[in-house]
């Protein structure tokens, strides 16, 4: 009996969890590449009804929407077991850096921001790490 795994929703990658997928360029979709998740396309009020989330191609440089910011469906993207937290500490700076000179369009970087600044305490020992939470703002 052929079983199929249930398709991801956008439930499935909440902000701030590191995600491998493929960006768009020029009308075709690239190698995959680290990236991370943003939020439920059209802002966090629509996380129970969005089919799409943004995510931001950190290795692609700064977030500008359409480039490095795109929205990608859940099931073009694979969660990482990895978190802001617990990545490599040289690549985490470069996201906080990129995030300093980057945009988001509307208010879609604000939960990513937030969930940086939580990792960043918990990185430097100002918080304690919440093993339970992928750094997320459900709720909020």
């Amino acid at each position: 009996m052929l079983t199929t795994a249930p398709t991801p929703t956008v439930q499935d990658v909440p902000t701030a969890t590191l995600v491998i997928g493929g960006p768009w360029f020029r009308g075709r979709q690239l190698d995959t590449r680290p990236a991370v998740v943003v939020g439920p396309f059209g802002g966090p009020e629509f996380e129970g009804e969005a089919t799409m989330v943004v995510v931001w191609f950190f290795t692609l440089g700064a977030p500008q929407p359409g480039d490095t910011v795109q929205a990608m469906f859940p099931h073009e993207l694979t969660p990482l077991d990895d978190t802001l937290t617990t990545m490599h500490g040289d690549t985490f700076r470069d996201i906080v850096g990129s995030l300093r000179r980057g945009r988001f369009a509307y208010d879609d970087g604000d939960a990513l921001r937030a969930a940086v600044r939580q990792a960043w305490r918990e990185r430097t020992g100002l918080a304690d790490a919440d093993p339970d939470a992928r750094h997320t703002l459900h709720g909020s």
